[in-house]
């Protein structure tokens, strides 16, 4: 019976140090999938990202080992301890055995209640963020007719487009479903994106880590292109910047590819989101 209470003990701790670095990926989970516009081509996803950092390159490369090392120390530890236990080190109860026991609880309840206040802290974070415009609009429609844009939109852009509402748009938009996607609230997500990306988004999400905790360090967005097809209009935008993932912080550069109808006020739908190699 001694030996069954230790060694539900010592799994439970190990469990526990393992769930807490479950890897966090940011919104699509890091991946390329989905649709993407008619007039993308791989040298026009490529964007102009800024100076990289003297040790960016190491702190990425050592990502991916830092998120083993937390299961791995648990699982040592619980293998040491069941080595002492099992091999006679304590034998008969005493003392020593029941503080050590009364330990692995404690840690345990320590990380299991850590992992419940991040969740609700999230959840909270995201019901008090303010909504300035409807979700899904992400902006670029004009409020006047041509002449009274006058030189503001390019030869190369429709109209009734407007550049800088467009990317101040997409910006604020890339942080709202990135917190969205952390708090795993697909209601809102599916606000901005097509039918066939959500499903995908839901399939990507459901492999990931329930409490899914990013920080945008540092963002950019570029136009990349916009242009008329018949009734509907496709644009991209194109995201780099700097993103802490587990603790680490790792340069993304990525392509969103977004459709509309050729409408007053329809909205901006993303459908696909295509990494980009830099």
């Amino acid at each position: 019976m001694r030996h069954l209470l230790i060694t539900l003990l010592i799994g439970l701790m190990s469990f526990g140090l393992a769930v807490e670095h479950a890897d966090a990926k940011r919104f699509g989970g890091g991946k390329s999938f989905g649709s993407y516009s008619r007039s993308a081509s791989p040298s026009s996803s490529q964007a102009t990202t800024p100076p990289r950092q003297a040790q960016q390159g190491t702190r990425a490369a050592g990502g991916g080992m830092s998120r083993f090392m937390g299961p791995l120390a648990g699982i040592m530890a619980g293998g040491l301890l069941a080595s002492l236990f099992f091999g006679g080190a304590f034998d008969g109860i005493r003392f020593m055995d029941i503080l050590l026991i009364a330990l692995l609880g404690f840690i345990a309840w320590k990380v299991l209640a850590a992992r419940r206040r991040a969740t609700n802290t999230g959840a909270h974070d995201a019901h008090q963020q303010p909504q300035q415009r409807q979700a899904h609009d992400f902006g670029g429609t004009s409020s006047g007719t041509a002449g009274a844009m006058g030189g503001a939109a390019m030869a190369s852009e429709p109209a009734w487009f407007s550049r800088e509402q467009f990317l101040s748009g997409a910006k604020e938009h890339f942080m709202n479903l990135q917190r969205a996607w952390d708090n795993n609230d697909f209601e809102k997500i599916q606000e901005f994106v097509t039918p066939e990306l959500y499903n995908l988004l839901r399939k990507e999400r459901a492999e990931q880590s329930a409490n899914n905790q990013t920080e945008i360090v540092r963002l950019f967005a570029e136009l990349g292109d916009v242009r008329e097809y018949g009734q509907q209009a496709e644009a991209t935008v194109l995201f780099h910047g700097i993103m802490k993932e587990d603790g680490q912080e790792n340069e993304f550069n990525e392509t969103w590819h977004l459709i509309r109808e050729v409408r007053d006020q329809a909205p901006w739908y993303i459908q696909g989101i295509e990494q980009n190699n830099v």
